[in-house]
């Protein structure tokens, strides 16, 4: 299990607000002891955002090796293969047609159903038709 924050400088920093308040017969020891407490939750603080941000990379990382998760599309059976024929509308509305309407249930069934031979020799021709009308 991974803390959000690292528990090491948060304990030191509720250690060093302890010694301040027991310290405070002693002026010095107190601001020491407070100043010491200010930078571990400040630590504290930066450990947690740069845990953050190496956490978000870590994801953006794994999204950016599958592209859109098209690796998956290709072996997920007939609901990756509607993903595809979605995929390619979508990229055709955002190339040249954003009139095209959006498929029926019934047209994106017939084209799901089509023998696997068949299926990718339709899903090139839409690939080839994007890249001539890009």
């Amino acid at each position: 299990m991974n803390l959000p924050v690292a528990w090491w400088w948060a304990a030191l920093a509720g250690l060093c607000v302890v010694l301040a308040l027991v310290a405070s017969a002693s002026p010095g020891v107190s601001v020491a002891a407070a100043t010491f407490g200010a930078a571990f939750a400040g630590l504290a603080v930066v450990e947690t955002i740069v845990r953050h941000r190496a956490a978000r990379a870590r994801r953006l990382d794994t999204t950016l090796r599958h592209p859109g998760g098209l690796r998956e599309m290709f072996v997920g059976g007939e609901p990756g293969r509607e993903d595809l024929v979605l995929a390619c509308d979508l990229l055709e509305r955002q190339i040249a047609r954003p009139e095209l309407r959006a498929r029926t249930k019934v047209e994106l069934e017939a084209i799901v159903r089509v023998p696997p031979e068949e299926f990718r020799r339709y899903i090139a021709w839409r690939v080839d038709e994007l890249e001539r009308i890009s």
